[in-house]
């Protein structure tokens, strides 16, 4: 009789802890699937506010709009604005160089799990990851068989900043714009110094018609006769961040 018991105590306790067993490793699973699946949609929607915040922008340099704000919600991520990027616009005619200045402009990265990061640079808006990137818009510029407009957009902040918290707030607010050359060219050359993703400037500089150096960010409209009408237009952008 007590082997009995004794058999029937043992399986009550094998039984028990195979439950027990079974319940904590769907536990850690779902928990670890959820948390997964949390983040994918906070990274998507930080997406969305990120083109959200690039229409915003273009209201401002392009609809002439005094200002306009954009709210990101952060999480666990972060916001900050990166090391300053240095956009060099060079314009060439037949005879000289006509045009050569260098601009100074801030992008914002937002940098979720796993290394994923979203960054505002120059009117564009990357997406990245350790494994790479993609292009999720372009920036302002307009290249034809006669017509080459390349609007500088410089979101403008003496300093680099972090934000973390629930959400951010992100004001841009028009400054100045100006026409740094307006005429006919023989080629434009834009280069990109310091940039984190000169990959991805390439690609979207060669898939315009651009033909670009094998490394870094230096790309040439190629020369295929005169080009009509050239505009370079400096946008200065004051972005202000509230957290």
């Amino acid at each position: 009789m007590s082997e009995r018991a004794v058999s029937e105590v043992v399986s009550y306790v094998l039984v028990f802890a195979l439950v027990v067993s079974a319940v904590g490793i769907v536990s850690v699973s779902g928990l670890s699937t959820l948390q997964e699946t949390r983040n994918d949609e906070q990274m998507a929607n930080a997406q969305k506010a990120f083109s959200v915040l690039s229409d915003n922008v273009a209201d401002v340099h392009r609809r002439d709009a005094p200002s306009r704000a954009t709210e990101i919600s952060l999480g666990q991520a972060r916001l900050a604005t990166g090391s300053n990027v240095t956009m060099r616009v060079s314009v060439r005619n037949s005879t000289d160089t006509v045009l050569d200045r260098s601009w100074k402009i801030r992008p914002l990265v937002y940098t979720g799990d796993e290394g994923r990061n979203l960054v505002y640079e120059a009117g564009a808006v990357f997406r990245t990851s350790n494994g790479g990137g993609l292009r999720i818009s372009d920036p302002p510029f307009v290249v034809t068989e006669d017509r080459v407009l390349i609007s500088v957009v410089g979101l403008n902040r003496p300093d680099r900043q972090v934000y973390s918290g629930s959400t951010v707030l992100i004001r841009t607010k028009k400054e100045d714009t100006s026409v740094a050359y307006d005429g006919t060219a023989e080629d434009v050359t834009v280069e990109l110094q310091n940039t984190a993703q000169p990959g991805l400037w390439r690609d979207y500089f060669e898939s315009v018609g651009f033909d670009c150096q094998a490394s870094g960010v230096e790309c040439t409209v190629p020369d295929s006769g005169n080009i009509d009408q050239t505009y370079v237009v400096y946008h200065d952008i004051e972005v202000d961040i509230e957290s």
